[in-house]
């Protein structure tokens, strides 16, 4: 019995943190939900170019993107690095999250407050900062 009890507890925990999190990864935008929820292949990446064709997939039981696939890496990024993280949705629409700098001359990881921009169920754009600190703006589709 103490068994069955356990494990009901457990399955009802697991569900409230889960919701939770799929909860801060969608988002009503234009009258439609909208959740990042899945993978995402960068398309243009301004002003430094790298990256693109890189894949980060957004799980449904957390809130952050996984580095997946590493395409034209000049900035040591690994493939499951975390590269955004405490991803939460925005009440205008949109998302803010921790996206994950690297440089390759720190060796240390830098996180960098960004935001997501929708602009349709298949592209999103994200503006933050490079490790340079210049202004960066991202371009990432929808694959899966």
């Amino acid at each position: 019995m103490k068994a069955i009890t356990l494990i009901l507890l457990s399955g009802i925990l697991f569900s409230i943190t889960s919701c939770d999190a799929i909860k801060q990864a969608t988002n009503t935008t234009g009258g439609a939900i909208f959740s990042l929820n899945g993978e995402w292949k960068l398309a243009s990446n301004t002003p430094e170019n790298t990256m693109v064709g890189s894949v980060v997939t957004v799980s449904p039981f957390s809130s952050e993107g996984v580095l997946t696939t590493v395409a034209n890496n000049s900035q040591c990024y690994r493939q499951k690095d975390i590269k955004w993280k405490n991803v939460k949705s925005v009440k205008t629409g949109g998302f803010t999250l921790d996206n994950m700098l690297s440089n390759c001359t720190s060796g240390s990881l830098l996180y960098e407050l960004a935001t997501i921009t929708v602009i349709s169920n298949k592209e999103i754009k994200l503006s933050g900062k490079n490790a340079a600190g210049q202004d960066n703006v991202q371009t990432w589709t929808r694959i899966k």
